[in-house]
């Protein structure tokens, strides 16, 4: 039979895709353009695959503030996990593609193709980063050196330009390799890389299953942990919250380079002369954002109406304030009675701020 009359090659299992294009990325690549996509969605799929084993204990603790402290902080988190994965997917896609589209040269520029081979050359950037990953776990070393992690960008980013070579090459060309059976052993190479997430996946399921008081956000009904924080809005000493007990305490986690955080303040500096009146006490605590004169400058500009502090990430990581703005409402029996996560309306606050109180907004 003639061999343009053969019939295709089926297309290979999702692990030989990873597989070939790390073994011979050239057939890989030129499987991209015969099948006429796919690698897209194989990116997603690593994205997947990346969120949910490097990064389980997020994912558990966006879970469980879904419904101890409000759907808007659950989702909040969950969106934060999943958009810093692709975010670094998606710059290894584009950048590769753009660099492809503006090679290929005058009658061989398909974006479309240009995308498909861009995300193919993310596959050895996370083939790099997986093993460092996996180690920067807090179930193993829980801290890499940061020179090991530029000589991994380094190599990373390196391999996908190799990737980004050929994909011209073929572009150029004008065609793919010729389509041919998947050897045996892409699949083993790529069942290899996959097995990194998959060592991940299981030693965060046993550390976070350990450690899950310490994932447990605070939320309603909860003790609100005591400290204490020095002053940084030209006034002397600390704040100390045991202090407050018996009055209505709002905190307020924001920082400098924060716009929604900074949104809020005219809205918090209001209710705080209306609330402070019927025994109601705001702290604002910076998330260490500047240095200690480069707020105390900001204050001076933009001062405040109530005691604000700064925080050396302790406090933070005690109420769960992983994004901000974060709200915390303390009632005066000195348990929480509502977080915010995100941009929140006045009439939320004042309903909250009564409720603390035992009484209704005005």
């Amino acid at each position: 039979m003639p061999a343009e009359q053969q019939s295709p090659s089926p297309d290979p299992r999702f692990d030989q895709r990873l597989g070939l294009l790390l073994l011979s990325p050239t057939r890989g690549l030129g499987a991209i353009i015969e099948r006429k996509g796919g690698a897209v969605r194989d990116v997603l799929y690593l994205v997947l695959v990346s969120a949910v084993a490097f990064r389980l204990p997020e994912l558990v603790r966006a879970a469980v503030s879904l419904y101890r402290v409000s759907p808007a902080a659950g989702l909040t988190a969950f969106m934060g996990v999943v958009v810093d994965e692709l975010r670094t997917a998606a710059l290894v896609t584009l950048v590769a593609a753009l660099v492809i589209t503006v090679l290929a040269g005058r009658g061989r520029r398909d974006p479309s193709t240009a995308l498909e081979l861009g995300a193919g050359c993310y596959v050895p950037y996370f083939c790099v980063w997986s093993p460092l990953r996996l180690l920067d776990m807090e179930a193993l070393v829980g801290y890499v050196p940061v020179v090991i992690g530029q000589v991994v960008r380094v190599l990373a980013w390196g391999w996908v330009a190799v990737l980004v070579f050929l994909s011209l090459r073929l572009v150029r060309g004008g065609g793919g390799a010729p389509s041919q059976a998947t050897p045996a052993r892409s699949r083993i190479a790529g069942l290899a890389l996959l097995a990194i997430p998959a060592v991940a996946l299981v030693l965060a399921t046993v550390w976070s299953a350990c450690h899950f008081e310490t994932l447990r956000p605070l939320g309603r009904s909860d003790k609100a942990p005591d400290f204490t924080l020095p002053r940084v809005d030209g006034q002397p000493g600390g704040i100390k919250l045991a202090d407050l007990r018996g009055r209505v305490v709002l905190l307020d986690f924001w920082a400098t380079w924060c716009p929604p955080c900074l949104a809020m303040l005219p809205t918090l500096h209001e209710l705080y002369r209306e609330w402070q009146p019927r025994g109601a006490e705001f702290i604002g605590i910076d998330t260490e954002s500047a240095s200690r004169d480069e707020l105390g400058a900001f204050l001076a500009q933009q001062p405040s109406p109530y005691p604000v502090v700064q925080d050396n990430g302790d406090v933070s990581s005690l109420y769960g304030a992983y994004s901000i703005p974060h709200l915390v409402v303390i009632g005066r029996d000195g348990k929480i009675a509502k977080v915010f996560v995100g941009g929140v309306s006045r009439p939320q606050l004042d309903a909250a701020l009564a409720a603390a109180s035992g009484g209704t907004a005005r």
